[in-house]
């Protein structure tokens, strides 16, 4: 036999045992009954990319549904349903003011994944560039979601929610309920890092963006380097230029002490996604910040609005209620949903995820799942001693 053609067979080989041996391991994990309510509204494509690290994680760890069944990304959740967009079909799952408190009783937590939704530009155009905002389709918190907020919270019931809670289209009544039920305050601003602003090599970079910013400058627009776009709810765009007003590109999430032995987080990791800048009430707990280095001509355009390069990205509530808010978009991920069934495929795969800082996989691997792993084992603990 030609020797290459042996070793190949051996390494064929080796790669189906270990894959073999890989998924029988996850295959033999306890499986974990936990009834997780989960709210998409933001679904423009078939990927569901909004909650896909979380629908990753509960297959991963084997947690399952009262039926006794996998977690389907596609069908487990509450929001935006894309049918066909050829066709422009779609579907939504809202609920009822009348199912909230039976809604509360029978699911275990709930997860608010992403609520700002879909809109006219997103679901029936290609390009999605031009605008911002147009007629919105489908999205927003609205009261049934607060109110079901609400009883979860009354029910000592873990919540997990994340950026993109307050801003539009939630309108300010609804934004203000949720603010004060869980000691929480939005600035108004959000944010995301980009590898370039330069509107000519980036073809891709957001031009509403773009737009928005010449409009209120000059009709001017002259930055080329990585950055940082800060969006106010009033549209206000303020740019971070590496090199003019920060001296490191990326964002990033510095985790206290305590988290990382909690969590067994890293103390710093990147995160290049989208984050908001919310406050938090002495009664929360800040796990973790942001953090932008910016230099002197940077921090003079942060005080300039009233804004600090310091602010919170995990805030945490426990004891009277169960409660954590995420301030940056950390269940989006493109990750491959049939991995999760590969047992130690996670521990591998987080080793070779470090050196690529502009990518979400560094802050999926070695911030999103051992942090959600924790947090979901230790509240999954709590419900076998309630029964």
């Amino acid at each position: 036999m030609n020797k290459k053609l042996l070793i190949l067979i051996i390494i064929v080989g080796i790669v189906i045992i270990v894959l073999s041996g890989s998924w029988l391991t996850w295959f033999l994990k306890a499986e974990k009954p936990l009834n997780v309510y989960i709210l998409d509204k933001t679904v423009p494509v078939m990927e569901r990319t909004e909650h896909k690290s979380l629908s990753w994680l509960l297959n991963h760890e084997k947690y399952i549904k009262p039926d006794g069944n996998l977690y389907d990304i596609k069908k487990d959740y509450y929001g935006f349903f894309p049918i066909n967009s050829k066709s422009q079909e779609f579907d939504f799952r809202s609920i009822r003011i009348h199912e909230i408190e039976n809604i509360a009783e029978e699911y275990d937590m709930l997860y608010y994944a992403d609520t700002y939704g879909v809109y006219y530009n997103e679901w029936y155009k290609s390009d999605t560039r031009d605008v911002k905002h147009t007629q919105k389709v489908y999205g927003g918190l609205n009261q049934n979601d607060y109110l079901l907020l609400k009883e979860m919270k009354e029910l000592k019931k873990l919540i997990i929610t994340e950026f993109n809670l307050f801003n539009a289209p939630t309108n300010g009544l609804i934004r203000e309920k949720v603010e004060n039920l869980f000691g929480l305050s939005w600035s108004g601003w959000t944010g995301k890092y980009f590898s370039s602003l330069d509107t000519v090599s980036n073809y891709s970079f957001p031009k509403w963006i773009v737009n928005l910013y010449m409009e209120q400058n000059n009709n001017e627009w002259h930055f080329t380097n990585a950055g940082i776009v800060l969006v106010h709810k009033f549209g206000t765009i303020a740019i971070l230029e590496y090199g003019t007003h920060l001296t490191e590109e990326i964002p990033l999430i510095i985790t206290k002490q305590d988290a990382m032995n909690r969590y067994g987080l890293p103390e710093i990791v990147h995160y290049p996604q989208w984050f908001d800048i919310t406050f938090s009430s002495d009664n929360n707990n800040v796990l973790a910040n942001f953090k932008i280095h910016v230099n002197s001509s940077g921090d003079s355009i942060l005080r300039n609005y009233n804004l600090k390069p310091v602010f919170p990205a995990v805030i945490e509530h426990t004891g009277d209620y169960n409660f954590y808010y995420f301030g940056g978009d950390f269940a989006e991920n493109t990750i491959n949903s049939k991995t999760a069934f590969f047992e130690p495929y996670h521990n591998i795969i987080s080793v070779f995820n470090g050196s690529n800082n502009q990518s979400t996989n560094e802050f999926f691997w070695q911030f999103y799942v051992p942090m959600m792993t924790k947090i979901l084992d230790d509240y999954y603990v709590t419900l076998d001693k309630r029964e």
